[in-house]
């Protein structure tokens, strides 16, 4: 009996001693956090881009069109113009909101679902030891934590890792929804094509107005797609590191 309960204090104190020396990963609210901290942060760098995209589109939008070809009525294409720029303006404002609120998602996935993923514990054999609740990892943690996995310090540690993965996936993002039959531009041709649809045109007015339209449209995303590609955090978003993410990083648990 005597040898049962020695034997069941022994289990028991060496299954405290690896509970405290487990560094916890960086669970749902530490992963949305974080996401959503360099998420808000790179809002800063996306808004200019869109914001001349936004610009490119409204400057061009009828760029080469010769209203005769549309209609005899001047009203009739001033007006027909007017609703168009008015949807077009809508929908670009939306384009941009779409993407700046899909931001966090993709972040997060980019850091913990895609290799490396940032999951998990790791301390074996130990390079950091946890803190107590309510007291904050340090930057030494960062530099000590050299192994790939969820804890705090780990992200911190292979921070350039992550934001590139990141950088990647955005840029992707953006390429995929400024593509030639893209949803956006599937989308621009739905508008034009329902408000056409109330005007009394020549022959061939609205097929020439929507083809022209849509061209100089696709040719403001490819712009897009190319700006995004090389101006998006082209300095790699450093200034935010510091200020932001690593401090708000190293507060999780």
């Amino acid at each position: 009996m005597k040898f049962v309960r020695i034997v069941d204090i022994f289990v028991i104190v060496c299954a405290s001693f690896f509970i405290v020396e487990e560094v916890k990963s960086c669970e749902t609210e530490c992963q949305n956090g974080i996401s959503n901290a360099f998420a808000v942060s790179w809002t800063d760098e996306v808004k200019p881009i869109y914001g001349n995209f936004q610009t490119n589109v409204l400057d061009h939008l009828f760029y080469g069109i010769s209203s005769d070809k549309v209609s005899n009525d001047s009203t009739a294409v001033d007006n027909l113009t007017k609703d168009v720029r008015s949807s077009v303006t809508n929908q670009t404002q939306s384009f941009t909101e779409a993407f700046i609120s899909s931001m966090a998602g993709i972040i997060k996935n980019a850091i913990f679902n895609e290799e490396p993923k940032m999951k998990g514990d790791c301390n074996h054999p130990r390079r950091v030891k946890q803190p107590p609740l309510g007291v904050n990892w340090t930057y030494d943690d960062c530099i000590k934590m050299d192994y790939v996995c969820g804890n705090p310090p780990s992200i911190c540690h292979f921070l350039d890792d992550n934001k590139a993965k990141c950088f990647r996936d955005l840029k992707e993002n953006v390429t995929k929804s400024s593509e030639v039959g893209g949803d956006y531009i599937n989308n621009i041709n739905s508008t034009v094509t329902n408000i056409l649809s109330s005007y009394s045109l020549t022959p061939n007015g609205s097929d020439y107005f929507k083809k022209i339209v849509l061209r100089n449209v696709q040719s403001c995303l490819d712009s897009l797609d190319k700006n995004f590609n090389t101006g998006f955090c082209s300095d790699n978003c450093t200034q935010y590191d510091n200020s932001t993410i690593i401090p708000l990083l190293l507060s999780f648990p």
